[in-house]
């Protein structure tokens, strides 16, 4: 059985093999000579559109449906030396605005860049462009700009800026009455340097939520915004009064004001320095009042160079009280007991005279002060000292000298005696040695 099978293909085996090459060099030149047609698919193919000014030019926009400006399939009928070098950016499917229907749809036409001529058939798997047609509107939004995230603790952005403030977006009527707001946000999370990048634009509805439309132009998609971030920190403010009310009147020492610490920005190695903003001057300068006097002082004045103000709802602007009261006058009956007397020399005696009980001392000021003088806690001192140096000499004679009395009455605010007590002491010598 082997013998024969082996026998059916060795014999005659060059006419077989001459045969099988015809068969090949025949089949080859059918192909070359025939050139047969086929079909060959090209796919996702972009749709082309083309005078769409004819709507612009009515003031009319429009809006690609379900997709249909790409072509999922094309097929191409041709022979296969055209098939064999065609590729997918040959092919064109084409929309011509020029034929748009009432319907709103526009037919796609097929056509390839090279070898048109010889495709007998080109077909695609939809052939009909769909369109949203709206009249078109424009509309000028203001540019809001906003920051995410935390900037470090101890830092304020002070202000926020870009290289432009307003934008106009056009589109379909429908989605730009839609439109609210447009803004742009930056990011500062631990920022402690002021800021300079792009943004990009981004619209929103009456909802807050942002409106992504393919068919809205807008005017400037990204602006560059600056945002200034500075060192912050809250110090005092302090107010400090000048000159003299009018004769018969005291200061009270208070004042009322509507700002008594105040939140200041700037450069970190400048507000080191700063531990309060110091108010002074004119507008704080009471010279002849008989009244209260109530003025009102601008901070920023009062601030150093490069220092501005932080709290962004407050202008600067502080209403200051100075309290102004007419003096009283009152006179106090000092006891003898409540005059010491120091500084005698050794062997020296000094009193007062004999049979005065008291004195009487005379002190002006603010009337609540004044009232509340204690007699029973008020001594006067004389010190003998001072008279011997006056004289001149550390032995004085025996007799009856004429001295101030000094009250402690400074640690009292605004109470002052109206003229200085004086009394008379009698100094008597010691005796002389026998």
């Amino acid at each position: 059985m082997k013998t024969k099978i082996k026998q059916i293909f060795l014999n005659n085996w060059a006419l077989k093999l001459f045969s099988l090459i015809a068969a090949f060099l025949l089949w080859f030149l059918v192909i070359v000579v025939e050139d047969p047609e086929a079909e060959k698919s090209f796919y996702d193919i972009p749709v082309r559109l083309v005078n769409t000014e004819v709507l612009e030019d009515k003031g009319m926009v429009y809006e690609i449906l379900d997709r249909t400006d790409n072509v999922r399939s094309v097929t191409v009928t041709a022979p296969k030396t055209v098939r064999d070098e065609l590729i997918s950016t040959d092919i064109v499917a084409e929309a011509d605005f020029n034929s748009l229907t009432v319907a709103n749809t526009v037919e796609i036409k097929f056509y390839s860049l090279r070898y048109n001529d010889r495709i007998s058939n080109i077909t695609g798997s939809s052939e009909i462009l769909k369109l949203n047609i709206e009249e078109k509107k424009t509309k000028r939004l203001s540019l809001d700009i906003l920051t995410t995230g935390d900037i470090q603790e101890g830092y304020i952005i002070h202000n926020l800026s870009a290289d432009q403030n307003r934008i106009e977006v056009s589109g379909p009527a429908s989605v730009i009455s839609r439109i609210t707001t447009a803004s742009v946000s930056v990011d500062v999370t631990d920022s402690n340097s002021s800021i300079s990048t792009y943004a990009n634009v981004v619209l929103y509805d009456g909802d807050g939520q942002v409106i992504e439309a393919e068919n809205v132009s807008v005017s400037v998609k990204s602006v560059l915004v600056h945002v200034d971030i500075l060192a912050a920190k809250t110090v005092p403010v302090q107010y400090n009064v000048t000159g003299s009310p009018a004769a018969g009147y005291l200061l009270t020492g208070q004042i009322e004001a509507s700002r008594e610490k105040v939140m200041i920005a700037g450069e970190a190695d400048v507000l080191s320095g700063i531990q309060a903003v110091t108010v002074s001057g004119e507008e704080l300068d009471v010279t002849g009042a008989a009244e209260d006097k109530t003025v009102g002082i601008q901070l920023e004045d009062y601030l150093p160079e490069g220092v501005l103000l932080a709290e962004q709802d407050f202008d600067g602007r502080v209403s200051v009280k100075i309290f102004v009261e007419p003096e009283i006058t009152r006179e106090l009956h000092i006891p003898v007991s409540h005059i010491r007397i120091t500084g005698v020399p050794d062997g020296y005696t000094a009193e007062t005279e004999e049979g005065v009980t008291s004195y009487t001392l005379s002190v002006r000021g603010l009337e609540e002060q004044v009232d509340s003088l204690d007699v029973n806690m008020l001594y006067g001192y004389v010190d003998v000292q001072d008279l011997l140096d006056d004289l001149g000499t550390e032995e004085p004679e025996s007799g009856v000298y004429s001295v101030t009395v000094d009250f402690e009455l400074e640690d009292t605010f605004h109470v002052l005696q109206t003229q200085p007590l004086r009394i008379n002491i009698v100094i008597s010598k010691p005796e002389e040695e026998e």
